[in-house]
């Protein structure tokens, strides 16, 4: 039989003393099957799950969750042994106490694909005995896009190997689209391991594992299924020229990609138009709730909220200095930047591909320095905490945040796949 379980009320909020809005932050119930509720915390915080066989501790972080409202459901792993827990909030709405809380809440840097031994572009590395490995000692090819399903398979677009690559939970590598040889065998479906992909660089992940890819080179967005099996969403006539961001949304009748100078727009019943142009070079590209477009604009040093009737400077001053951490986010110098990723609770992160930096721009629009790095053979800062002094990273592609919250970074030339864990370190 299960030993009955206890829990203890315990509040803690960080930085700001009391509750939430002056309200009881509290443990309001948890379930035998592990679901633990609570009311009153930040409608725009972290709150962290902590566990203990001992009301008097050693206390351990579970888990962490981002909360944007005032009262949630998570699950906890309930075991046969008496277990307590507690709670702690943190408010990470705006300003420096906002911004040195998420950073509290984020733990250790590992490297989760690529050794970094090569960096020639055009150049496949890719070897047979990669197959089924640890992921990493395997050799990358100018991987671009990496991004996660619900269970936390990351799924790689790993251009000049010409496949897309999946690390699964344990660490190993696999390939799921391409053969590792540049062609196109048609529209007809077929095993995605059996089919050639042509330079794909970027790719959308559903949460029940669906990959959607920008075959680029093949002028095609493919959608490679969970069995496997890959198809054909649509082809664009006029070609795909240099594009890295795409967007599916989950019904998949709607599509955003980037083509150089354009966003594009696909939708099942009206085929592919010209979103908006006038851009220099696009990089990666997300939808917010309202529906906007925000992009990376590398040539301009800009990011932009985009609709069919405008487009808004949201990050960037347009040149690759000036402002900084602290600054307004849009008065400030972000060299080659690249990746977007929205997080729960209105701030979002950038990577900088000519900047070798990760920044994080607050709801108010403030930003932040995240994670330092430098151009050329710059690696780094592995098994340490992420934002410990150092250089880590180089010349990052991309950013993304999986479904439990870690944040994945796909880096640099020599081929890296980069995880800060979204998991506390302390108390």
């Amino acid at each position: 039989m299960r030993n009955q379980f206890s829990i203890t009320i315990l509040v803690l909020c960080i930085v700001m003393a009391g509750s939430a809005g002056g309200q009881e932050f509290r443990i309001t119930s948890l379930s035998a099957s592990g679901i633990l509720s609570w009311t009153n915390v930040y409608a725009r915080g972290i709150c962290t799950v902590e566990s203990s066989a001992s009301p008097h501790g050693p206390w351990l972080p579970e888990r962490n969750f981002y909360t944007t409202t005032r009262t949630i459901q998570v699950p906890v792993t309930i075991s046969d042994e008496r277990r307590f827990f507690r709670l702690l909030t943190s408010d990470i709405s705006s300003g420096t106490p906002g911004f040195n809380n998420l950073i509290a809440s984020y733990g250790i840097l590992s490297t989760v694909a690529g050794r970094g031994r090569f960096d020639d572009d055009l150049v496949n590395y890719w070897q047979p005995e990669f197959e089924g490995g640890p992921a990493d000692s395997a050799n990358l090819s100018r991987p671009h896009f990496a991004m996660a399903d619900m269970v936390g398979n990351i799924f790689i677009a790993d251009k000049n190997s010409h496949a897309i690559l999946k690390v699964t939970p344990e660490g190993t590598i696999h390939t799921v689209a391409g053969t590792h040889e540049a062609g196109d065998d048609g529209n007809q479906p077929r095993i995605g391991t059996n089919a050639r992909l042509n330079a794909p660089n970027g790719l959308w992940v559903g949460a029940d594992g669906t990959v959607f890819i920008l075959d680029t080179d093949n002028s095609k967005v493919r959608r490679l299924d969970t069995n496997g099996i890959l198809t054909t969403l649509f082809t664009v006539d006029k070609g795909i020229k240099g594009g890295r961001g795409l967007w599916v949304r989950d019904d998949e009748t709607l599509a955003y990609f980037a083509s150089e100078t354009e966003i594009r727009r696909w939708t099942a019943s009206n085929g592919i138009k010209t979103f908006r142009d006038n851009f220099i070079d696009l990089g990666n590209l997300v939808v917010d709730e309202a529906g906007n477009v925000i992009a990376t604009d590398r040539g301009a040093n800009a990011v932009y909220r985009v609709t069919s009737s405008n487009r808004t400077r949201i990050a960037g001053n347009g040149t690759t200095s000036g402002g900084g951490d602290g600054f307004a986010a849009s008065d400030t110098g972000l060299a080659g930047v690249r990746g977007i990723w929205l997080m729960p609770h209105g701030g979002y992160l950038l990577a900088t591909h000519e900047g070798s930096q990760v920044w994080y721009v607050d709801p108010d629009g403030i930003i932040h320095l995240f994670l330092d790095g430098a151009g050329g053979r710059t690696h780094g800062g592995d098994g340490d905490w992420f934002f410990s002094p150092g250089i880590k990273i180089s010349e990052p592609r991309s950013v993304t945040m999986d479904h439990q919250g870690n944040i994945l970074i796909t880096e640099s030339d020599y081929g890296f796949v980069r995880k800060i864990a979204f998991q506390r370190l302390w108390p």
